[in-house]
């Protein structure tokens, strides 16, 4: 009986990060992934493995692709990825659990992190296991038959879901091998900085996203959409051709409202059915889920028609991709009950002759109980009798004490009551025993032509993916396109060359947060480096000087995203846009520390520019904020001034440079790719006014004492900083005229001095040094006696005659 003897316990599953696959534990608009990362062996030199495979899944969908990189591109390119992907849980083996394997491994901390067996990345091993699941003799067709480090990742993903939901295996259909080199490169610094999908500084236990370039265009109507946005966000493209197409598209629909309108009322309240159709895979989805599935297959006839005129490729292969899965949704609507029904039941009247059968036997015996109690009370006259049901006792006559005497012969005592006494007869029982048989008879095959169902709709897993790409798609280039009416985005021209051309560019998040107020435009040229550009020496960088809330963040923020947008086939906030194709993306803004890896301001900077300037290419755009700021002001504007130095002689990189070393702007006159821009300022009654434009020339103040008096200190600190300002003499120039002369061999480079004195050497040439950096046209005579001042007590230190010339004093 229920509830004596042994019972059998197992464990069904384990919920882990990575494997939540439940509705009401996954974020709607973002996706959830499960990581694993297999290192090859170390090379000797460098510490580093020569290779490292990366493979992940979104078990909530069934998404799975695996990648590998060599030596040259680690470990940079597997945190970029990381980064981009963010996911729930990654997969090591216990070496790497222990930073064994990858050294300077402390940024993994940031993820949840779980130790697996060593043997689980064995690369042989793995392979067997993934053939086996796909049922292949080779992984040939899935692109990774000679990528053994990807193929071990994927085969620990395989083992580690066997062994914590198996289920889930289902859903796993297929294996994609890819390239991140097909992608604009976007390492975690740049996305943090330029805010693309998180918010820089988001509020604690904020509910809204924040201002981010994700949701400035977020008009989706759909999860699935929601989420591919995110998605093409976090990986824009190398490939002009594919962008075309879809700029194509987005445009296509800029163009006609009464095409967005329809699609628009076909695709609002659509639902997630990417993750419904995932549901149905493993045997997870309930009625509700498979009507509303359902539901959504009969709206893709509408938009297949829809899109029957329509002149853009890639929305011509939508439409071809839309298989409205008219057999599928058919079984659905055949074979599953409204749950609002409430029959207890999951499956629909007729769709099983055996299951009808026994609902009409069960509701047969309950119709004759219902009727025993009429019948009871007429046969024995007492009109106080009533036919009731428990749970421990089932059914019962109950008659009131006072009518105890009338009771029949038949009747059996069942319980005592406090207002009478409660019967059965032989008839009831036999009654009440086909009944619970009954119940327990459609209970058990409902649950098991449910499964069945289930299973005969898991067959169309993979067309119903293909219609959920596609709804998702068109939600995707119909919410750009709302974005892009709404706020007068134009389409970008993209090119082969690295020019890079923006009239009236205005930054998309911050436009979109000034309700309605007006955002200054400003433009942007830098020119094409190549041998077909024009005979005049090409501006590859604009170096912007400017006081602090002047705008010069936003205007360097505003390219790279315009730049971002245009990459991944949205229009863009400008009224012109000529974008060159960049193969990397480089952001070095704002001031933040990593103590927990040991890296103060200064240093997480240096180290994040330092990776700038070995990887940026002539291909990759550059915006670096107030480099140097976080050391003196010598030593600053020395390594700024190399900074630069470095990025226009050497890498050609497309650049914007903003800093507070105004003495900077001199190298546009040595420097011929660069050139020297200002945030325009104008003061009134002392007070600095921001006009937000960006000017050609070089600012001469940087207004901190009115910044300072803006942010609310008191006036008597201001009023005294005022007064020391005036008092202080200015500090010398320390730019070189001649700047740096690189060469092109990169260990040339790195060993190549700075021509920059900072009046504080401790021998002769360091002193002659010191002494030849001085701009004497611009130093004033004052400056000129500090230094002179200097460099004499410097020098008597180095001569040993200071201790000397004390004594005398003394």
């Amino acid at each position: 009986p229920p509830g004596r003897g042994l019972v059998q316990r197992a464990v069904s599953r384990m919920l882990t990060p990575g494997t939540v696959v439940e509705p009401g534990m996954l974020a709607p608009a973002r996706d959830t992934y499960l990581a694993a990362v297999a290192c090859g062996r170390r090379d000797p030199a460098t510490g580093l493995p020569r290779a490292v495979g990366l493979a992940w899944v979104d078990a909530s969908v069934g998404a799975f692709a695996c990648a590998q990189w060599s030596a040259d591109d680690l470990p940079h390119a597997l945190q970029a990825e990381l980064a981009r992907l963010s996911p729930a849980e990654v997969l090591v083996s216990a070496a790497l659990a222990r930073g064994d394997d990858l050294p300077e491994r402390g940024w993994l901390r940031s993820y949840a992190l779980s130790a697996c067996p060593e043997d689980a990345f064995e690369p042989e091993s793995a392979r067997i296991r993934l053939c086996r699941h796909f049922g292949v003799a080779t992984l040939a067709a899935y692109g990774c038959e000679r990528l053994p480090l990807a193929t071990a990742a994927a085969g620990a993903i395989v083992q580690y879901i066997e062994r914590v939901n198996a289920p889930l295996l289902a859903l796993l259909s297929d294996l994609r091998a890819y390239d991140t080199h097909g992608f604009v490169e976007l390492d975690s610094h740049a996305l943090r900085a330029l805010e693309v999908v998180e918010p820089a500084h988001a509020e604690p236990g904020a509910s809204q996203p924040g201002a981010t370039l994700l949701a400035t265009l977020d008009a989706t109507r759909t999860p699935m959409g929601a989420r591919l946005l995110r998605r093409t966000l976090l990986h824009p493209l190398r490939d002009r051709a594919a962008l075309e197409a879809r700029l194509d598209a987005v445009a296509e629909l800029v163009a006609r409202i009464g095409l967005r309108q329809r699609l628009g009322a076909l695709l609002d309240g659509l639902g997630d059915l990417e993750r419904l159709a995932a549901r149905i895979a493993h045997g997870a989805a309930v009625p509700r889920e498979l009507l509303a599935l359902a539901s959504g297959l009969g709206r893709a006839p509408a938009v297949v028609e829809a899109l029957a005129d329509c002149a853009a490729a890639a929305l011509g292969e939508t439409r071809a991709e839309l298989d409205p899965c008219a057999d599928t949704r058919d079984l659905i609507l055949r074979a599953v009950a409204d749950p609002s029904e409430a029959t207890g039941r999951r499956l629909r009247a007729g769709y099983s002759a055996e299951l009808d059968a026994l609902v009409e036997a069960a509701s047969e015996t309950r119709q004759w109980i219902a009727a025993l109690e009429g019948a009871e009370r007429e046969r024995t006259g007492i009109r106080s009798l009533k036919v009731g049901y428990n749970k421990v006792f089932g059914y019962y006559i109950e008659v009131t004490r006072p009518n105890l005497a009338r009771v029949p012969d038949d009747y059996q005592r069942r319980q005592t009551i406090a207002t009478g006494e409660r019967f059965v007869t032989a008839e009831l029982k036999e009654h009440e025993a086909r009944a619970l048989h009954a119940e327990e008879r459609i209970a058990a095959l409902d649950g098991e032509l449910y499964a069945a169902l289930l299973a005969e709709l898991a067959h169309a897993h993979a067309r119903l993916r293909r219609t959920v790409g596609a709804l998702a798609r068109l939600d995707l280039w119909l919410a750009l396109a709302e974005v892009a009416v709404a706020r007068r985005y134009t389409r970008p021209e993209l090119t082969d060359d690295s020019a890079l051309e923006i009239v009236g560019g205005r930054h998309p998040v911050v436009e979109a947060t000034l309700d309605g107020a007006e955002f200054i435009a400003n433009d942007t040229t830098l020119d094409d480096l190549s041998e077909s550009a024009s005979a005049d020496e090409p501006t590859r960088a604009m170096l912007l000087t400017g006081p602090n809330m002047a705008g010069k963040s936003t205007y360097l923020r505003q390219v790279a995203l315009i730049t971002l947008m245009a990459q991944i086939g949205s229009f863009v906030p400008a009224q012109r846009a000529r974008i060159g194709l960049v193969d990397r993306l480089f952001a070095r803004v704002g001031a933040e520390d990593d103590l927990a890896r040991g890296l103060s301001t200064f240093m997480l900077e240096m180290v994040e520019t330092a990776y700038i300037l070995r990887h940026a290419t002539a291909r990759s755009l550059v915006i670096l904020d107030e480099v140097g700021r976080g050391t003196s002001s010598a030593d600053g504007l020395a390594i700024a001034q190399a900074v630069i130095e470095r990025l226009c002689s050497v890498t050609g990189a497309r650049t914007l440079f903003a800093t507070h070393y105004h003495e900077l702007a001199r190298l546009a006159e040595t420097l011929p790719r660069l050139s020297a821009w200002r945030m325009e300022v104008a003061e009134r009654d002392g007070q600095a006014i921001f006009l937000r434009r960006v000017v050609p020339g070089a600012s001469e103040h940087s207004y901190g004492v009115q910044v300072a008096r803006m942010a609310g200190l008191p006036s008597d600190v201001t009023a005294r900083a005022a007064e020391l300002l005036r008092q202080r003499p200015a500090a010398p120039a320390l730019v070189a005229e001649q700047t740096a002369d690189y060469a092109s061999d990169e260990d040339a480079v790195e060993a190549a001095p700075l021509r920059i004195g900072d009046g504080l050497a401790s021998d002769e040439r360091e002193l002659a040094l010191a002494l030849a950096s001085v701009n004497l046209v611009a130093v004033t005579p004052l400056e000129a006696l500090n230094l002179l001042f200097s460099l004499q007590q410097r020098a008597r230190v180095s001569l040993g005659l200071a201790d000397r010339a004390d004594r005398e004093r003394g």
